[in-house]
């Protein structure tokens, strides 16, 4: 046998699985928590929870950059509205500019409602 495995036996056991061997522990502890099926229940509920939680902070990150997403859009598109309204009345102004008394296009142009949407 190899010098590097120990052959002595623990002291008060003959079994020949209590030799000391390469790679075992030679001292055995007793755990002082002793679990009943009730406890392990309450322990994975407790981890079910948990998990469920973190998935759930997760997911409102997700929802709150779908608010924010569509607050940018909404504000897109009334900027491109107010873009629209101007264009309009640069529209205008120059027509006026051009040729103020001959222009009848210019002098029957009438100031919008509302350049939010326009429906077809």
């Amino acid at each position: 046998m190899p010098a590097y495995y120990a052959t002595r036996r623990m002291s008060g056991t003959s079994s020949p699985s209590s030799t000391w061997v390469r790679n075992r522990n030679a001292v055995r502890h007793n755990s002082k928590i002793i679990l009943g099926p009730v406890n392990h229940t309450i322990v994975i509920v407790l981890i079910v929870l948990l998990t469920g939680l973190i998935f759930l902070t997760q997911s409102t990150k997700v929802t709150n950059y779908d608010v924010e997403i569509a607050k940018v859009d909404d504000e897109i598109t009334n900027l491109e509205a107010q873009r629209d309204a101007l264009a309009v009345e640069n529209a205008k102004i120059t027509a006026k500019a051009a040729d103020e008394d001959n222009n009848k296009v210019a002098t029957t142009m009438v100031d919008a409602n509302s350049a939010d949407f326009v429906k077809e």
